[in-house]
Formats: C-alpha cells, sequence, structure tokens
C-alpha cells in the first residue's frame, strides 16, 4: 500500500509555505468608525434640509438634501464595507481575500452618486424653466447650518483630529483607499451644493435673481457628476484587476534582480484591497536561485502579500550555471 503524504502539521517544507489570508484586512481600521459617525451626522442633516427644502421652496436646498440622503446611504455602505471586509477576511472562499468589498462599496456610491446628479440636472433645468416662490432668509439659515455639517464631516472623515498619530501611519492608512475616497467626495459634493445653494439664495434674497437658485445647482451638478465619472473610473480598474502602480512593479523588479542570473520574463502587479497588492512572476534564473529566495525578497515589499513566482531554470544557454 501507498504511504499517505504527511500533513502540514507532520511537514517542516509545508508549514514554513502557510501564507496568511487575510491580505492586510483583517484589523479594524480607524475610517470605520468615522464613517460610522458622519453617516449618523448626515442622516440628521438631511432630514433638517430636505424639511426646510418643501418649506421654503428652495430648490438648491431641496437637492442639497436628496443628495445628502444619496451620500447617508453611500456612507452606511462604506461603514458596512470596512466591517464586512474585515469580518470575511479570513474567509478561503474569497480567493484572493475580502480586499475588495470596499471596492465594490465605493463603486456602488460612485453610482449612487452619478444617478443623483443626473436627477438634480433635470430639476435645475425645470426650476429654471419654470420659476417658484423662495424662502431665501429661512432657506440659508439651514444651508449654512448644512455647510457647516459638512465641513465638519470632512475633518472628521479625513482623521485630522487625531493628533497622535504619526504622519506615516496617517499616509498609510489613506494610501489607496477607494471607499475613503468615495466617502469624501460625497461629502465634498454636498459641500458644493451648499455653497451653491447659499450663493443663490443670497442673490435671490439681495437681488431678487431667483433664477440663480437653479442655475449655480446646475453648475454645481456637473462639477459633481465629472467626480463621479473620476471615482467610477478608478474604482472599475480596481475591480477589473488593472495593473497596479509604477512604484510597487518597480519595487518588485528591483528586488527580483537583485539576483543577477535572473531574466524576468512576466510580471502582474494587482490591487487585492485597500493599500493591499499581490502579483504573479515568472522568471528564468541561469543560476540556483530558488522559488524560496525569490519569495523572501519580495515579501520585503511593504502592503504586498501572498505573491506567486514561477521559476525555471536554464541550463541551455552560454550564462547557464554548470
Amino acid at each position: 500500500m501507498s504511504k499517505q503524504p504527511p500533513s502540514s502539521l507532520e511537514c517542516q517544507t509545508a508549514d514554513q509555505l502557510q501564507y496568511p489570508h487575510d491580505f492586510g484586512q483583517g484589523h479594524k481600521r480607524k475610517a470605520e468608525q468615522r464613517a460610522t459617525l458622519v453617516t449618523l451626522l448626515t442622516l440628521v442633516t438631511m432630514l433638517a434640509e430636505v424639511i426646510a427644502g418643501l418649506v421654503t421652496g428652495s430648490m438648491a436646498l431641496l437637492a442639497d438634501g436628496i443628495h445628502m440622503a444619496g451620500h447617508a446611504m453611500a456612507l452606511g455602505l462604506a461603514a458596512l464595507a470596512y466591517y464586512l471586509s474585515r469580518r470575511h477576511a479570513h474567509d478561503r472562499r474569497l480567493s484572493l481575500g475580502s480586499g475588495k468589498i470596499a471596492d465594490l462599496a465605493a463603486y456602488t456610491s460612485a453610482l449612487l452618486l452619478g444617478v443623483s446628479t443626473l436627477w438634480l440636472i433635470y430639476e435645475s433645468i425645470h426650476r429654471l424653466l419654470t420659476p417658484t416662490e423662495l424662502m431665501p432668509q429661512e432657506a440659508m439659515i439651514v444651508a449654512i447650518i448644512g455647510l457647516a455639517v459638512n465641513l465638519l464631516s470632512i475633518w472628521l472623515l479625513s482623521g485630522q483630529h487625531e493628533h497622535h498619530h504619526s504622519h506615516s501611519e496617517h499616509a498609510h492608512e489613506h494610501h489607496e483607499d477607494s471607499n475613503l475616497r468615495a466617502a469624501l467626495v460625497h461629502i465634498m459634493a454636498d459641500v458644493l451644493t451648499s455653497v451653491a445653494a447659499i450663493a443663490g439664495l443670497a442673490a435671490a434674497w439681495l437681488w431678487g435673481w431667483t433664477w440663480l437658485d437653479p442655475a449655480i445647482a446646475l453648475v454645481a451638478s456637473l462639477i459633481i457628476l465629472r467626480w463621479s465619472w473620476g471615482l467610477l473610473r478608478q474604482t472599475s480598474g480596481v475591480l477589473l484587476d488593472r495593473e497596479g502602480p509604477d512604484t510597487i512593479r518597480h519595487a518588485a523588479l528591483e528586488q527580483l534582480r537583485k539576483h543577477d542570473d535572473t531574466t524576468i520574463v512576466d510580471l502582474h502587479v494587482w490591487s487585492v484591497g485597500q493599500g493591499a497588492w499581490t502579483l504573479v512572476a515568472a522568471v528564468v534564473t541561469h543560476g540556483n536561485t530558488t522559488p524560496e529566495e525569490y519569495r523572501a525578497d519580495l515579501c520585503a515589499i511593504e502592503d504586498l502579500y501572498h505573491p506567486i513566482i514561477e521559476v525555471n531554470y536554464c541550463r541551455n544557454c552560454a550564462h547557464a550555471v554548470d
């Protein structure tokens, strides 16, 4: 009878080749707490602005409130994505980890932002053609409150209030975080629509230019639509495994070329989560460099997880080692 192969618990070589499966997503991020707090803050402000917009007749203010409803949903989705990425970080049914849950949430947020902006463009044009009565003074008060809440939300999301963190830690947390960027873009869109609402209402109050309220909202909508498109392009590239940044690629090439006997024939780097990357490489060695040595070199690259290296030994050309 053939002898059964030893389990990984009985084989030192197999034990040494065990990789962690969380791809850097298994810890709780501070951005998760920020996103949850800002979601609650946005919900409260959204209710106030929608009610005030209906009462005062301000299109820009109502639009700001409707935008905040979509943003509250998007922010809640961002907070949920952080939780799910952490919760399923060690689920081996997800072949390359759970990191792209956050990118999927960011992509969905960009879609929500784009759809809500298309509605705002339609309503702004309708109000330009069919003016309605405004209560500018009352509406301005609520718009200013909304702007203050939006600025506070940006401050909270960006983590500027956490002075005890070093600059390197702060930069590391925000590195390639599409989920956080999507949340910030939503809030920045709110800031823009709030400023537009205040400007339009001020003109209506001082000079009776009621047409300026929807006109400014229309211009702001076009700017927001551009932001949404940029976010869609970024997140869709991650979801489709677009090639990673040159910094990671160059670092991998540098590590592989430490061995003079090596020729790199293929290299692919792509994102597997927020600030996390993996790669597949194929090399030809004319010496005796082992796959373990290549992997050890690649693992020295920060934020690179589970590199896969195919090593081919050449013994047929002048560079080959006997």
